[in-house]
């Protein structure tokens, strides 16, 4: 097995993720920048030494990290340095159309490997051979893996291949780590397994059940047999989840039968009367009294529904106190406290996001898409920038605090590169300004407010509310100058 480095710009860490996963279930040693950097270590130092312990250098192609100023092309240049000829040592991929004459020499100087099916299965299957140079063609488990993905995204006809349950479990593993649920669940259903199918992979579908309805997004199912929505997800994946609560014990069974009160949740979304999702949440924890799963799940449908809020955090801090699934909580828990606009469920969403920050956790991400933090962006913007109710907001953290989390949620070179959004830059100014002064940091108040005027003057923000915003600016820079 192969030591490798993954080169890769910000804006595809979720992609990075996922071929780290998949690299790592081959066996092998994966090196990505915010998996692998131990704290405090010189940046460079670590880099370079990382390329120059390296096997295989992959690197992901997009307009981002073969743009001047960006960190990938300084890994590229180490490995220039380590191997001269790339040939046999990089494995270009090219994730988004780009320019030819934008990709630098050293890639162009192998074949670039350009997917047409799911990403993260092809790197990993060109990653096998160019691990085992002596072998031109894929191993047996890969090329089942590329099969199917290729039948299913193609609509193509299933080729019957023979394995082994164990191959199957892998097979559907790998799909569903790549985030491609639904190939995923077509490799079991189409593995021509009869009625009595082994344990092994009864278990491997029931959990692929749970995964999916963890993960459900509308947009996986396109091109697919499995529907449109959410709801059509839950209904695929019921029976199922029926099956293994109806024979599983304890925690697993537990685990299965929250599932099945979600999905009953994404069918009530799509209209399906006669549910109480409640139901099964309370079944779960009889069996298991802090399920993760149930507790979640509970919270979140008690806010959606306008219920109250203490109540929703009894089940949130029970699932917590589980120690399982810490991530997947946090994402429930804010995804619940931003389904409906209502200032206390503001306040408590970051009142959330700084006790994450506080406990040193990382930021979870739901969506690749549309990253959670930019759903407390609105937040923010309503009850800073608007102003709707904007003291009770601020007092809802000490201002120390509320400057901490704001900063930690958007750093500030996010918003400064050129190509953002620049009123979004303008907004993040007002916002910044205002916490900084709260907090009694005068200097970076001024600082802030300046550069807001600066912007309002170089883009010419004419809304009301922009012109609101500015003059608020100047009336500061007035009283933090003296």
């Amino acid at each position: 097995m192969s030591t490798i480095f993954l080169s890769y710009s910000s804006d595809q860490a979720e992609t990075a993720a996922r071929i780290e996963l998949s690299l790592r279930e081959d066996g092998h040693a994966v090196f990505r920048d915010r998996t692998s950097l131990p704290p405090g270590e010189s940046f460079d130092a670590q880099i370079r030494q990382a390329v120059a312990a390296s096997d295989l250098f992959v690197f992901l192609i997009t307009r981002n990290s073969v743009s001047a100023g960006h960190y990938t092309l300084t890994e590229l240049k180490f490995a220039q340095e380590k191997w001269g000829n790339p040939s046999g040592h990089v494995l270009p991929v090219v994730l988004e159309a780009v320019p030819s004459e934008a990709i630098p020499a050293f890639l162009r100087a192998v074949t670039i490997l350009k997917p047409i099916g799911n990403v993260t299965a092809e790197v990993a299957g060109e990653v096998a051979r160019m691990s085992s140079p002596w072998r031109r063609t894929l191993r047996p488990r890969r090329l089942a893996l590329l099969i199917v993905a290729a039948s299913v995204l193609a609509g193509g006809t299933w080729l019957k291949i023979s394995v082994d349950a164990g191959a199957i479990v892998r097979q559907g593993h790998l799909l569903a780590v790549s985030g491609d649920y639904a190939a995923a669940w077509s490799s079991f259903e189409r593995a021509g397994f009869p009625a009595g199918l082994s344990s092994e992979v009864r278990e491997a579908q029931e959990q692929l059940a749970m995964d999916w309805l963890d993960h459900a997004r509308s947009s996986q199912l396109k091109g697919t047999p499995y529907g449109t929505t959410l709801g059509d997800i839950a209904k695929t994946v019921l029976p199922v989840l029926s099956r293994g609560a109806a024979a599983a014990k304890g925690e697993r069974a537990a685990d299965l039968l929250a599932h099945m009160g979600w999905a009953d949740f994404l069918r009530m979304r799509d209209g399906v009367g006669g549910l109480d999702p409640t139901q099964r949440y309370r079944r779960a924890i009889e069996i298991d009294p802090k399920n993760v799963f149930a507790h979640a799940m509970w919270g979140h449908w008690i806010l959606v529904s306008d219920g109250p809020l203490a109540e929703a955090k009894a089940h949130f801090a029970l699932a917590l106190e589980s120690g399982r699934k810490r991530e997947y909580v946090r994402i429930m828990e804010i995804a619940a406290l931003t389904w409906i606009d209502r200032p206390e469920l503001q306040d408590e969403t970051i009142r959330v996001a700084n006790e994450i920050r506080a406990k040193g956790e990382t930021m979870p991400v739901a969506d690749p898409d549309r990253p959670l933090a930019w759903q407390l962006w609105n937040v923010y913007y309503s009850r800073l920038v608007v102003e709707k109710n904007k003291a009770p907001f601020l007092a809802a953290l000490p201002p120390a605090d509320h400057l901490a989390t704001f900063r930690w949620l958007y750093p500030a070179d996010l918003l400064k590169d050129p190509r953002a959004d620049r009123y979004k830059y303008f907004a993040y100014l007002s916002i910044l300004a205002l916490l900084q002064e709260n907090a009694g940091d005068r200097p970076g108040a001024l600082e802030s407010s300046r550069l807001l005027l600066g912007e309002f003057a170089d883009n010419k923000f004419t809304s009301y509310l922009a012109v609101r915003v500015a003059d608020e600016a100047r009336s500061a820079v007035k009283r933090l100058s003296r």
